[in-house]
């Protein structure tokens, strides 16, 4: 999550919208790195039902179909 926070804030300075998906068990640490990246209003953060790894395929495309309306408007929303 850490470098997947640092790299979605490095592509932000360069333009690049950019989204990082994590599990809703990680909300607090996500919010505390973006904060300590300098980022604390870092709106490219979409937040999915913990666990993921245990699933079966069928389960994670349920979790994708379900996350894909806030990915996009993050998306959106910082071009």
């Amino acid at each position: 999550m850490a470098r997947s926070l640092r790299d979605a804030v490095e592509l932000e300075a360069r333009g690049v919208p950019t989204v990082v998906i994590h599990t809703e068990a990680f909300r607090s640490a996500a919010m505390a790195h973006a904060q300590s990246l300098g980022q604390s209003d870092f709106g490219g953060s979409v937040f999915v039902q913990h666990p993921i790894a245990t699933l079966d395929r069928q389960s994670v495309h349920h979790r994708v179909d379900e996350a894909m309306p806030a990915i996009l408007a993050a998306l959106l929303e910082r071009k």
